[in-house]
């Protein structure tokens, strides 16, 4: 049997994988949580041979949680299951060292198949998944800094604005403005906010 544990915040989602787990005949269910600081025990005291995790939870994202668990465990094989296939989330979670990345619209089979592929010491991405990631590695991360600062544009702030938030001189923000422009290859403001918030960068 392939022991799986689930951490989703929502119920109703967790159900639904349950009754797909039993569709397998050799998943059993050995664990399940809501929230990252479950998905860090779970993955400590359980010990499940795939952990299936949502990226996006609230407080600490699945991401984040994926980093602490294979920081303790290297070993630990884990399967993000998310409606998030935005390039950031799938970049960053397949760079933290997720095995597999399975949207939650996917087929019974789909889910299945990956939870067993993992189990057996294999990726499972699908073609589109992988494309996104080959096409986000080409890309250059965003400071935190430079991501607050797209935060900041986001809201309609102003440069001057900005550097009183950060205390520091408009001038520099538009040198950070600058880099940002250069690495999502976009022209003004405006194109910034809409390719951060496209490729998850932000959230609108």
């Amino acid at each position: 049997m392939i022991s799986v544990a689930i951490v989703d915040d929502h119920s109703v989602v967790r159900l639904g994988i349950k009754s797909v787990l039993k569709l397998g005949g050799d998943l059993k269910l050995v664990a399940e949580g809501a929230s990252a600081a479950d998905a860090v025990e779970i993955a400590r005291s359980s010990r499940p041979d795939v952990l299936l995790l949502d990226v996006r939870m609230p407080g600490v994202d699945g991401i984040a949680a994926l980093k602490e668990i294979l920081r303790e465990n290297p070993a630990q094989k884990v399967v993000m299951l998310t409606t998030s296939v935005t390039e950031e989330d799938v970049f960053q979670s397949i760079k933290a060292g997720a095995r597999g990345y399975v949207p939650k619209e996917a087929e019974p089979e789909e889910l299945v198949a990956a939870i067993r592929a993992v189990a057996a010491g294999r990726d499972a991405f699908p073609d589109g998944i992988r494309k996104i990631f080959e096409l986000r590695k080409e890309s250059r991360d965003l400071s935190p800094r430079e991501r607050e600062v797209v935060e900041a544009v986001a809201k309609g702030l102003s440069n001057a604005e900005i550097g009183e938030v950060f205390g520091v001189s408009s001038n520099s923000i538009k040198m950070h403005l600058k880099h940002i422009f250069e690495k999502l290859d976009v022209v003004d403001r405006a194109e910034a906010v809409a390719t951060a918030i496209r490729r998850g960068i932000i959230h609108d």
